[in-house]
């Protein structure tokens, strides 16, 4: 991963750790709402290459009612190239969960479960700074955490979208 320094600014800007973190947070809180445990470790690389791609964030359903896998059969495009992103931002996601860890947003627990320590009003009070791209990026964030939770076990959630743990 380059330095800080070496990064083009649009770069910086749209992967800073600070964002990531507050993205994946979105979703970690969420899916422990529904879950009532942490993300698998695994299951916490999907949600940035889903949310930060726009057409895939802005295709995504209104509601957790529509499953995961008729939605995938439906957008199929979707999953076009999403192996890439994923590849192409696992040191993003990864110098996140890092970033979070060091701020104690972020916790690992017993089995590689990820928790954030972030309360809902804590998150809210972060995205009514963001802009409304970015704002959009971690609502969105939010809905995948639910959607993940809902969608059965990680390694099936994760086959939906052609990748495995």
């Amino acid at each position: 991963m380059k330095t800080w320094i070496a990064r083009p600014k649009e770069e910086a800007y749209l992967f800073n750790p600070a964002f990531c973190c507050t993205t994946l947070s979105m979703a970690m809180q969420t899916y422990a709402s529904v879950k009532d445990e942490g993300v698998p470790f695994p299951l916490a690389f999907m949600f940035l290459p889903i949310v930060l791609h726009k057409p895939t964030r802005e295709s995504l359903p209104p509601s957790t009612r529509t499953s995961m896998a008729a939605w995938l059969q439906e957008n199929s495009e979707a999953r076009v190239l999403f192996y890439e992103r994923l590849v192409s931002l696992k040191p993003h996601t990864r110098e996140a969960i890092q970033f979070g860890m060091q701020l104690d947003r972020i916790v690992l627990r017993n089995g590689g479960l990820l928790e954030t320590t972030l309360n809902t009003s804590d998150v809210t009070r972060t995205i009514r700074t963001l802009s409304d791209e970015a704002r959009d990026c971690v609502m969105r964030a939010g809905f995948l955490g639910k959607w993940f939770a809902k969608a059965g076990a990680t390694h099936t959630a994760m086959a939906f979208w052609g990748v495995r743990p």
